[in-house]
């Protein structure tokens, strides 16, 4: 019931006029599909917020107990630099419970910027100042390297993106998320271009999902990970820089 409830208030939000001017996040707050980051970037300039639902089936920090819901908010500066804050809180805790929030700084860099005969490649530090800190909780580090592609299929009207990546499980610090390869394509029909199907893979789990991009600057995407729990993310996203 949790999932068909879930399921449906994010797709009513999307019964609205649409457009694609926006690139979504991923659930980790990360621009992505649904559960991997992607090597492309938001615009210069782009200041973007967002809220997650992660389910427990997949959640090691609740240690499969509780759902928990993500705040993020992302900033993409000097056209090769991102940084991200994602705030995690587990839900249905009993009262005085502790460490039931995880804070999340992230940083990503640009190394190559999408061309023709070039994919975009980027690096990225999940979870940074919490892994240098000693004895500080971490439940979602992660280093890793990410390329994407995107391709036009004219005959078919038909956009692909695709995305490869490798993470270290020990770079600096010990990481938990997002190690080892992991993957993904994104699918987009010309004639519908406020909606694009997702897979991925990020190393432990097959994820799909489907997003809707809204009134030009808000996002909706809602799926499963590994096809058996409800996953989704919602952002809105503006440019500080016009």
């Amino acid at each position: 019931m949790k999932f068909f409830g879930c399921f449906w208030v994010l797709l009513v939000l999307c019964i609205f006029p649409f457009s694609h001017a926006v690139r979504s996040q991923s659930v980790s707050g990360v621009p992505g599909y649904v559960r991997i980051p992607v090597a492309t970037f938001n615009k210069d300039g782009s200041l973007l917020f967002g809220t997650s639902f992660l389910p427990q089936q997949h959640l090691p920090y609740t240690k499969f107990n509780r759902d928990a819901i993500a705040a993020y908010a992302s900033l993409t500066f000097l056209s090769f630099i991102e940084v991200d804050l994602r705030v995690t809180r587990q839900l249905n805790i009993p009262e005085g419970t502790s460490h039931v929030v995880d804070r999340v700084p992230s940083i990503r860099f640009r190394i190559l910027k999408e061309k023709k005969w070039v994919p975009a490649v980027a690096l990225g530090f999940h979870d940074v100042l919490t892994s240098l800190e000693s004895g500080g909780a971490h439940h979602f580090g992660a280093s890793y390297v990410v390329v994407t592609k995107n391709f036009h299929l004219s005959k078919l009207h038909l956009d692909i993106g695709t995305t490869a990546g490798w993470g270290s499980q020990t770079f600096i610090w010990k990481n938990n998320e997002l190690t080892g390869p992991f993957g993904g394509l994104s699918l987009n029909i010309d004639n519908i271009p406020w909606m694009k199907l997702l897979f991925d893979y990020d190393g432990v789990t097959f994820n799909s999902g489907m997003r809707f991009v809204c009134f030009k600057h808000l996002s909706v995407m809602a799926g499963t990970m590994n096809f058996d729990s409800f996953t989704g993310t919602i952002s809105y996203c503006f440019n500080l820089i016009r």
